[in-house]
């Protein structure tokens, strides 16, 4: 699908705009190519104020819980951006066009994305990247393959526009102490997952201690913050995050799960820091409005017996589900949260 058929996607629902209009940095993305992954619905046009999101998905598997996600975000003024990971050979990306009606879902180029790595921050920027070369948006929610709405799409309508133009993000505190992660170079990463590694555990370890022996210590002079990666952002925020692609090129490559450091360095770093949302309460941090368990898991796998307590938690966004490890909770939130298109 080209720049024009990108125009005439716009006129069914989108302020009418040049998707080829950059915001200071040129695409990785070229649009032809971008633009090639499905497109379907749209809904009817009557699309009203705070209406128009953008759910980014990274995901690398298409089992239920996936297709859950996206039958609960096919909702008219709702776009859908995917990118699937490289490595799931049996996706096809016509498949989600033929499952949805009213959303409209555009693929990003698939990449491969290994984790703790700096695969997962390009991946973000592909996804944002191609949703604001698309058009205006409300928010910008950012999704795993593996999350769901613990909210109806019109209670979670209703509480973005309650909080109009508050930014979404997590941050874990105000001292940033995971300078390792900044610091040196974990070009291991881009290949082998430390996780199911141990001789690539041992080398980066070892490669950490040559580089603190020769005195490597890169990205000095930048104020880090650290927190979860998931947000749900302005289309402003978007923008800006989108014209610091370059120096994010520069500042995290090869840098060590810095996909929970970018944003919060980004938006503290900005004008934006004003703006994120604290939950009510004393002490308070800035919150994405996820619903994680880190206490019971890396994260917690949440099972049929947790419905209770996600039924009670005001975020508008969980994870994680595993259609593997329990099926019954994916299928009783699909139930409890999913919307009803207006007619």
């Amino acid at each position: 699908m080209g720049v024009s058929e990108a125009r005439r996607l716009d006129s069914r629902g989108l302020p009418a705009r040049d998707v080829t209009q950059g915001v200071g940095v040129k695409s990785d993305v070229v649009l032809g190519a971008a633009l090639s992954g499905s497109s379907k619905g749209g809904g009817d046009g009557r699309a009203s104020a705070m209406d128009r999101q953008a759910f980014l998905i990274l995901a690398h598997k298409d089992d239920e819980v996936f297709w859950t996600l996206i039958d609960m975000l096919d909702y008219p003024g709702n776009d859908l951006f995917v990118h699937m990971d490289v490595k799931n050979r049996r996706y096809l990306e016509s498949a989600i066009s033929r499952a949805v009606r009213w959303a409209r879902v555009f693929h990003t180029q698939r990449t491969n994305v290994r984790w703790g790595g700096d695969s997962q921050i390009r991946a973000e920027f592909l996804l944002l990247r191609l949703a604001t070369d698309v058009g205006f948006h409300d928010y910008y929610h950012l999704l795993s393959g593996q999350d769901l709405p613990i909210q109806t799409q019109e209670t979670i309508r209703q509480f973005l526009s309650q909080n109009r133009g508050k930014e979404f993000v997590q941050f874990a505190g105000w001292t940033f102490e995971h300078w390792d992660r900044v610091r040196y170079y974990y070009p291991l990463l881009r290949a082998i997952d430390p996780r199911r590694s141990r001789l690539a555990r041992g080398v980066n370890h070892v490669g950490v201690a040559l580089q603190k022996w020769v005195g490597v210590d890169r990205n000095r002079g930048i104020e880090f913050q650290k927190g979860g990666n998931w947000f749900t952002i302005t289309d402003d925020l978007a923008r800006h995050v989108v014209s610091r692609q370059a120096w994010a090129r520069k500042v995290f490559a090869s840098t060590y799960c810095c996909d929970e450091v970018i944003m919060q360095t980004i938006v503290d770093n900005s004008r934006f820091r004003d703006r994120l949302y604290y939950p009510p309460g004393p002490g308070a941090l800035p919150s994405s409005q996820r619903l994680i368990d880190w206490s019971r898991g890396g994260p917690y796998v949440f099972r049929g017996n947790d419905f209770e307590e996600i039924r009670g938690s005001s975020a508008l966004f969980a994870r994680k589900f595993d259609s593997t490890v329990d099926v019954s909770i994916v299928r009783r939130i699909r139930e409890a949260y999913s919307s009803r298109a207006p007619r």
